[in-house]
């Protein structure tokens, strides 16, 4: 038996892995996932809860924000070494439900989504709005529904960490718009709907006119949801199926030469380029050092094999993800030999 879980942004493609190699193994096995948002599934790693975890966001260094004070890169590498792996590439992407009557499109940059989620703005026809979508047809006073996630999700890290990097005390272009910090947990101000899982957030962006929140590109686009378009940071106006997603993931960049060093300071975000998007990330899975002299150490090396194999980088767009560039690859395929 091989247990693992983590973020739910890939469940259906691990299950459907899962089962390929259950019906092709010559001894019985019996694998399982369970998607519990990267910060539950970091904290069964760290636990010893499975033999591998998976989330869309690395390990920090301090990880206090997210309410889970002892799971770090710190804490956790010194107790038992362990690997994170990059598997596939996804976008969060923020997702809005008004009327088709309205308008075609809405755009939103960083400063005016930071006051949305911050609850700055509280009405559709707000003038920092109206400036940037002049031909939306908006009745007086609409309040926008803001959504958010519940504890430990990665898209809330994703989207919080983005609204930081656009909007916060560093940036010059709209300095202190955002203030609440990022992490997988923040504190979110009143008046917003906190919803569990990313088919809450899908129910609730479904049964809500006017409303707005953030969720995993793939499940957004399955529910048929409608995508926020935002400013890149080349200035193109993109939105994750517009934009081309493969271009964010450059192995020269940032990346750790070492797979077993701290993934803390690496992420994909607001990278240049016209078509790339600006809430990329690599999904991981966490693999303990350890393994390699476990018993479940075959099927862990028969599954981290196949994931990052052509035929398993090739599922990836049956469940709205994209595979790793060759660069990546090359080095993920000799971290699980």
């Amino acid at each position: 038996m091989l247990f693992r879980s983590g973020t739910t942004n890939p469940q259906k493609f691990f299950c459907k892995v899962m089962d390929i190699l259950e019906e092709r193994t010559q001894n019985a096995i019996k694998m399982t996932y369970r998607g519990v948002g990267s910060s539950t599934g970091q904290l069964d790693f760290k636990n010893n809860h499975n033999h591998f975890g998976a989330g869309d966001i690395p390990f920090k260094t301090t990880n206090t924000k997210d309410g889970y004070v002892n799971v770090d890169y710190t804490t956790v590498n010194a107790a038992t070494p362990f690997y994170h792996i990059p598997f596939q590439l996804g976008a969060i992407g923020i997702f809005h439900s008004v009327p088709d009557s309205a308008g075609k499109k809405v755009d939103l940059d960083g400063c005016v989504l930071a006051k949305i989620f911050s609850r700055q703005i509280k009405f559709w026809d707000h003038a920092d709005i109206k400036k940037l979508n002049p031909t939306l047809s908006i009745p007086a006073n609409t309040p926008i529904k803001v959504a958010t996630r519940t504890s430990g999700s990665s898209s809330t890290s994703l989207t919080t960490q983005y609204l930081d990097l656009m909007a916060g005390a560093s940036s010059s272009e709209c300095a202190n718009t955002w203030t609440l910090g990022s992490g997988s947990t923040i504190t979110w101000p009143e008046g917003v709907e906190k919803v569990e899982g990313s088919s809450g957030m899908s129910g609730f962006l479904a049964a809500n006119e006017w409303s707005i929140g953030y969720v995993d590109a793939g499940h957004g686009h399955e529910k048929k949801l409608k995508e926020v378009e935002l400013k890149n940071k080349n200035g193109k106006w993109v939105t994750s199926k517009t934009a081309d997603i493969a271009a964010g993931d450059n192995p020269v960049k940032t990346m750790p030469t070492d797979f077993s060093a701290d993934w803390n300071g690496f992420n994909l975000m607001n990278a240049a380029g016209d078509e790339t998007f600006p809430i990329c990330t690599f999904s991981y899975m966490y693999i303990h050092k350890s393994m390699a002299d476990s018993e479940s150490a075959r099927p862990l090396q028969a599954f981290a094999t196949f994931v990052l194999s052509d035929e398993g980088q090739g599922m990836l767009s049956e469940f709205g993800f994209v595979k790793l560039s060759t660069g990546t690859l090359a080095k993920d395929r000799k971290s699980v030999v």
